[in-house]
């Protein structure tokens, strides 16, 4: 069932990354992150993860223009939703849900640390990966 579901999720995100002119690699459960590089066209590389558990997991390795938002960029690859109306808590990611009631979360993780601010916070301006675990709190 999760392959299937997965079908629908990397078509469209392929499909809106081309028609924003994004450089798109698209991977499902690999090891990525092989490096980074700024071009001369004021682009920089972006390397995704998102683990929803061992045996469900998206990545996306592509370039974007300095300054896009990161908030958008994985709005518009991976469909995110949000437990709040100011969409500051992340609850969803690509249908992958993390209910407070099952005591899960998701962990935000920018260049291999624990971030310290908010996907909406943050402007991608120089190289980044941006990973995302769902966890379970106690």
């Amino acid at each position: 069932m999760a392959r299937l579901f997965l079908k629908h999720i990397i078509i469209p995100a392929i499909l809106t990354a081309m028609s924003l002119g994004l450089d798109l690699g698209f991977a499902l459960n690999k090891n990525a992150f092989s490096g980074s590089k700024q071009t001369a066209s004021q682009k920089v590389r972006v390397q995704i993860q998102v683990i929803a558990d061992s045996s469900n997991s998206l990545q996306a390795d592509l370039e974007v223009p300095v300054g896009t938002s990161a908030r958008d960029l994985m709005d518009r690859l991976f469909k995110m939703s949000y437990a709040d109306f100011t969409h500051k808590f992340v609850n969803g990611i690509a249908g992958f849900v993390a209910n407070a009631r099952d005591k899960k979360f998701w962990s935000l993780e920018i260049d291999g640390k624990a971030s310290e601010v908010g996907i909406a916070e943050i402007k991608i301006t120089q190289p980044m990966q941006i990973r995302w675990v769902m966890k379970e709190f106690k």
